[in-house]
């Protein structure tokens, strides 16, 4: 479990002393935390957080760093800047790989085929599919906009 793997990066960055790994680890792991509560889910049973929840998470602090990085820039503050793309890389290492812009296409392509999808308003069709079977391997926001557009062409 992605747990797991966090947990124990949290203990090598620990051991060698990489203090900025391991405020962001213990950062992604409140996170965790706090979502495992508001789920009213009990760390004690089996009933953990699932893997497709920590991965909203971690893209959720990912989009947080990145338009932190950005409001830096913005404000001439590249040093802050900086730190935020670095935290955003070092998240990045517990996302599964992501498919590339011309995949996406392809995919949602197929998926607007498979659920027989004719206008925008089978839009949470192909949302739903994309979340079952490419969950943290996509950006939904930019994959919610190319479905939109595919969709709107259809209607043409």
């Amino acid at each position: 479990m992605l747990i797991e793997k966090i947990k124990k990066d949290l203990i090598e960055s620990l051991k060698s002393g990489k203090k900025a790994q391991v405020s962001l680890i213990r950062l992604l792991l409140a996170a965790i935390k706090d979502k495992e509560i508001a789920l009213k889910k009990n760390l004690d049973s089996e009933n953990v957080i699932s893997d497709e929840e920590i991965l909203e998470i971690i893209n959720k602090m990912i989009k947080q760093r990145k338009f932190s990085a950005q409001t830096y820039l913005e404000a001439n503050r590249k040093d802050y800047a900086e730190k935020e793309n670095i935290e955003a890389d070092m998240l990045k290492i517990y996302l599964p790989e992501q498919i590339s812009d011309k995949n996406l296409n392809d995919v949602i392509s197929e998926l607007i085929l498979q659920s027989e999808s004719k206008s925008l308003r089978d839009m949470g069709k192909v949302m739903k599919l994309l979340k079952e079977n490419y969950s943290g391997r996509c950006d939904l926001q930019k994959a919610s906009s190319i479905i939109k557009e595919k969709l709107s062409d259809l209607n043409k």
